[in-house]
């Protein structure tokens, strides 16, 4: 005769069911996260490589007049990827207060973690609901979203003021 025993495993209370499921879409929305912020890296790296690109055409224009048209037509390039991304961010700015809350619910489990979101807000002194709210405000006017292409545009026009006195 063998030894097993069977296990008679207790169906799991309310609370303890809730509480699993709510740490299971506390990290399916940590991942969500994340995953938005790969695509928002992979953007201005193609923004930034986009703006290079036209660095490059102007560079090697013969005429200064075409240097630079190719540095101002490029303007319009940092502006498609800016609105790309805002509109990234705007979509992943839709999962902070639900992380958030589901913090709170932990907290009130007793649960001293995760916070994940809320330890990153404390830190870079941030909340989890936008001051403005919309789309504007959350994506394409975001200091961590413009900054960069803001940046991009403003190269792009000193290139097309000092083109002409580089080819001589």
């Amino acid at each position: 005769m063998s030894n097993l025993q069977k296990s008679n495993p207790e169906p799991p209370t309310p609370d303890n069911f809730e509480l699993e499921l709510l740490k299971q879409e506390y990290f399916f929305i940590q991942n969500t996260i994340e995953d938005y912020n790969k695509q928002i890296w992979a953007i201005k790296a193609l923004g930034i490589a986009a703006t290079g690109t036209v660095l490059s055409l102007m560079l090697n224009e013969k005429t200064n007049i075409t240097k630079s048209a190719i540095a101002l037509i490029g303007c319009v390039i940092p502006l498609f990827f800016w609105i790309l991304e805002s509109q990234w961010k705007h979509f992943q700015r839709g999962f902070y207060p639900r992380a958030a809350e589901i913090e709170t619910i932990l907290a009130e489990f007793g649960m001293r973690g995760p916070v994940i979101f809320g330890g990153w807000t404390r830190v870079f002194k941030r909340t989890s609901i936008s001051k403005r709210n919309g789309y504007l405000w959350d994506g394409l006017f975001n200091p961590s979203v413009f900054i960069s292409y803001v940046l991009e545009i403003g190269f792009l026009l000193i290139m097309a003021a000092i083109a002409p006195k580089l080819g001589k």
